[in-house]
């Protein structure tokens, strides 16, 4: 897309609506938006190609459920309605693919939706991936003009913030280099200082701030705070939970194109957590023991020997969720006769929902023998008296019965409790400590 285009896609959000409700500057309204993408354009040839680039985006007066089952068309967005005043930080959260991009690329008149409408009301300053509007031939002092230009900056205002846009991207000593050989964090810490020198009506961040440096997530973080107080408009995705709930004031849950959820942070934060568990629960993801084809032939493995189940103690019943630091006990049943030896250990291991290993424990070392069994089934029960190690989010865990030397697996149950934890009242990270606060008051003895 040229620079021409660009601009004047930029220009276009600056004309408020004859909608009422978006008169405002810093107001956004979706309205039953829909977009689809080809699916596959490999068999097209290079006219084709050239043609489709520059031919207006296909707009529909209404999708029909035919359109939508169309097996050449991929919709990244499907009847979405958004209604955004001034002032408002929304956190746009989903899983990859669930439409969070392409949302925020509508809303910058970057692309033109399918069908329905959108209505952005003042000056967009949008960051959406690494390097967006910089050159990479051009050095850093003539891409902050350039950028400047295309974010609707006139020269006189870039000229007034020259200077304040260098400080704050720290690249003093890199500015009469081309870009292209900026690293990927310079790319943003450019970007992001254009973008944010004057304050804009609406800023769009869509996960860049993940490439910079501790140091320059800090700044930006900063300044979107500073921005949040003169009330500009921020949509801001991410998948930092932690962020998300501390710098937004409202959140959107996107899920395959669909709204789902639009209110308070904390429960967008849980429904997203949930919607990964049910995923998770169905592909399966994180490390898995794979057996050995031999060892299966051999019946020397087997998961039809362990039955587990997760319970509380208040119910004794099984259970999907969890609060952060409720109490629970898994109970594991082995059935002796399936199994190759008559005694063993065995081994519980807790993951996050990344797949990352949290904490293993067996009965080798925490209890110094081997767990006997014959051939007679036998129930180990293991109590977790201040709960599971995760605040919030799903814990995975995984059960094996080992060999009397704690090395060879004779069962394994790789999924064998999935769980959702929660957390009671605010908390910055994912791992649960369970904690008590004392102090003394002034002039207590």
């Amino acid at each position: 897309m040229s620079g021409d285009r660009l601009l004047k896609l930029t220009a276009a959000t600056d004309r408020p609506s004859g909608d009422a409700s978006c008169a405002r500057r810093g107001t956004i309204r979706l309205n039953d938006v829909y977009k689809a993408y080809p699916r596959d354009i490999s068999g097209w040839s290079a006219l084709r190609r050239l043609v489709e680039l520059f031919r207006p985006p296909r707009v529909l007066e209404a999708v029909s459920s035919a359109e939508l089952a169309r097996p050449d068309l991929v919709w990244a967005l499907r009847a979405v309605n958004l209604e955004i005043d001034r002032g408002e930080v929304v956190g746009i959260i989903g899983p990859n693919g669930s439409g969070k991009s392409s949302l925020l690329r509508l809303v910058a008149g970057i692309t033109l939706p399918t069908a329905g409408s959108v209505r952005a009301v003042g000056r967009v300053g949008s960051l959406l991936e690494v390097g967006a509007g910089l050159h990479p031939e051009m050095t850093g002092r003539e891409n902050i003009y350039l950028n400047g230009h295309l974010l609707g900056l006139s020269r006189d205002e870039i000229d007034t913030h020259f200077e304040q846009i260098v400080a704050f991207s720290g690249l003093e000593d890199f500015l009469d280099m081309p870009v292209k050989r900026y690293s990927s964090g310079m790319y943003v810490r450019l970007g992001f200082a254009v973008a944010t020198a004057v304050p804009p009506d609406i800023l769009l961040v869509d996960e860049v701030l993940a490439v910079g440096d501790w140091a320059f997530q800090r700044k930006c973080l900063a300044r979107m705070r500073e921005l949040r107080a003169s009330e500009t408009t921020i949509l801001f995705v991410s998948h930092n939970m932690d962020a998300v709930r501390s710098f937004c004031t409202r959140c959107v849950l996107l899920v395959d194109g669909a709204l789902v959820y639009d209110g308070e942070p904390e429960e967008a934060i849980r429904r997203y957590y949930a919607h990964g568990f049910r995923t998770w629960s169905v592909r399966g993801t994180g490390p898995a023991v794979t057996p050995r084809l031999g060892d299966r032939r051999r019946g020397l493995l087997t998961d039809e020997a362990l039955r587990v189940q997760l319970v509380t103690d208040a119910t004794g019943q099984p259970v999907t969720e969890l609060a952060a630091g409720e109490p629970c006990r898994l109970h594991i049943a082995i059935d002796g006769a399936r199994l190759p030896a008559e005694r063993g250990h065995v081994r519980v291991e807790l993951f996050d929902q990344e797949g990352t290993l949290l904490a293993g424990f067996s009965t080798r070392e925490d209890c110094g023998k081997a767990v006997t069994w014959g051939q007679q089934p036998v129930t180990i029960t293991l109590s977790f008296p201040a709960g599971l190690p995760v605040a919030r989010g799903s814990c995975r865990i995984r059960v094996l019965v080992l060999d009397d030397s704690g090395l060879e697996p004779f069962a394994i149950e790789d999924r064998a409790a999935l769980v959702v934890c929660r957390a009671p009242r605010p908390q910055a990270g994912t791992v649960y400590v369970a904690r008590e606060w004392h102090w003394s008051e002034p002039g207590a003895c």
